[in-house]
């Protein structure tokens, strides 16, 4: 297997990473790329100068990682695509910059080939677990879902293409709001109605949003918030939902966020003569540094058999999540 790397920018290398501890495993045999800007002092990964349909033939690519800005997804992707080698592709979210990219990419798959979708974050411990919670309705009727999540970028971001609307394709809603959308989607089932929409364009005036509220409703969940913000200035993830037997707390994901901790407690628990506190139960606490293993293992594992994993996000899926984008911008 040869493995090609369009991109090798922080997400680039971080897979690249992965890869290289997946090498033995799934009998890589070599790694190349293609980036001009990246200055490659890694003698065992070979440089490709210029990239073609046919040079990606010519070389037996078999599977293309790209994790390039938004804009260049599509131009990527396609001409992945149009190899007359059977590449499966590895795209780090989002799916291009809105559904109609994603629907062009998608028209160049043929027979027994894969598109997957960097929206992983079902492969973190504390969320998998609430997941599967939820599944089995231990919780009972779930009456909210409430997510806050936000982080302040840095000062030189606004000379970058992440506040060009044309580049990007959004802002907040669109990274990191896309995790948090498909997250919805899979606990709905692909079930949710769009109620409200409040987008703001509050501090970097780009005509890009930094801040935004999402109000989702679904036949079992009548209440779902989603805020979302690249002007919280410290990094912030949380989940908090509320049932009828009892409810949930998430914090964190990792890095500057913070371990990811997964809390439940009980209905009422405080009528046993505890603190409500007292009686809740630590499921989860983790630093989530394997999430983008656990995720490239399974999407690795899907190619080999040949099979269609459910847990890891494929083109399909990836398109309903970004038709539920257009939509929220479109609101």
């Amino acid at each position: 297997m040869n493995v090609l790397f369009i991109g090798l920018g922080y997400m680039g290398l971080e897979r690249l990473k992965i890869f290289r501890k997946l090498k033995k495993k799934f009998k890589i045999k070599n790694f190349f790329f293609y980036d001009p800007f990246y200055k490659n002092k890694d003698k065992k990964l070979i440089k490709l100068n210029k990239l073609t349909p046919q040079i990606i033939a010519d070389y037996n690519i078999d599977i293309c990682v790209i994790s390039t800005p938004h804009f260049l997804i599509k131009k990527y992707s396609i001409l992945c695509l149009r190899s007359k080698r059977k590449v499966n592709l590895i795209i780090e979210k989002p799916y291009g910059r809105n559904l109609e990219e994603s629907k062009e990419i998608s028209k160049y798959l043929k027979k027994n080939q894969r598109i997957f979708i960097g929206l992983n974050y079902r492969f973190f411990q504390g969320i998998s677990r609430m997941l599967k919670d939820i599944k089995h309705k231990k919780f009972g009727k779930i009456y909210s879902i409430d997510i806050n999540f936000g982080h302040g970028h840095n000062p030189a971001i606004k000379k970058t293409w992440k506040l060009d609307k044309k580049l990007a394709g959004g802002g907040a809603i669109l990274d990191p709001g896309i995790h948090v959308l498909n997250l919805i989607q899979l606990i709905t089932k692909f079930d949710v109605k769009l109620i409200n929409v409040y987008k703001k364009c509050n501090f970097w005036d780009t005509g890009v949003e930094d801040n935004a509220l999402i109000i989702l409703s679904s036949k079992k969940i009548p209440l779902i918030t989603i805020k979302l913000s690249t002007t919280m200035w410290r990094s912030t993830f949380q989940i908090q939902g509320n049932g009828s037997k009892g409810y949930w707390r998430i914090n964190g994901r990792g890095r500057s966020y913070g371990p990811q901790t997964y809390v439940t407690g009980k209905r009422w628990g405080w009528l046993k003569g505890k603190k409500q506190k007292s009686t809740e139960q630590i499921h989860s606490d983790s630093n989530e540094k394997d999430v983008f293993l656990r995720e490239t293992l399974e999407i690795l594992q899907s190619i080999k058999k040949g099979g269609d994993k459910k847990r890891v996000c494929d083109d399909k899926e990836a398109i309903k999540t970004m038709m539920l984008l257009k939509k929220i911008y479109a609101f």
